[in-house]
């Protein structure tokens, strides 16, 4: 469905902000993950509740964030609150062993 609805609702393409949509973070290729951190030039926010995933597939990503942090780029990393209510809804809604609040702590 949000492929459609967004695609019908947005005009997307290389010259417009929004380029491209996934209906989930893992429909995205692991290659786009990288094609957009290596392509950075002044800036890298990375916004979610743990980013964990990236550490995951994303082979030497502190060595890659660190050679970009070196040329001049800033590196912001917005994580989640693991004691706050909104954290706690969304575990009880995942509802599996390894919680937020434990992806959270690991960072």
């Amino acid at each position: 469905m949000w492929p459609t609805a967004v695609s019908s609702a947005l005009k997307t393409g290389p010259d417009r902000e929004i380029v491209q949509v996934f209906p989930y973070r893992s429909a995205a290729p692991s290659s786009l993950w990288r094609s957009l951190i290596t392509k950075a030039q002044k800036e890298l926010t990375f916004a979610g509740y743990t980013n964990y995933f990236l550490w995951l597939e994303q082979a030497n990503l502190a060595g890659a964030l660190r050679r970009k942090a070196q040329a001049g780029c800033r590196i912001r990393f917005l994580i989640g609150d693991p004691d706050s209510p909104v954290t706690m809804a969304r575990e009880a809604e995942e509802g599996v062993p390894l919680t937020l609040s434990t992806r959270i702590a690991v960072r």
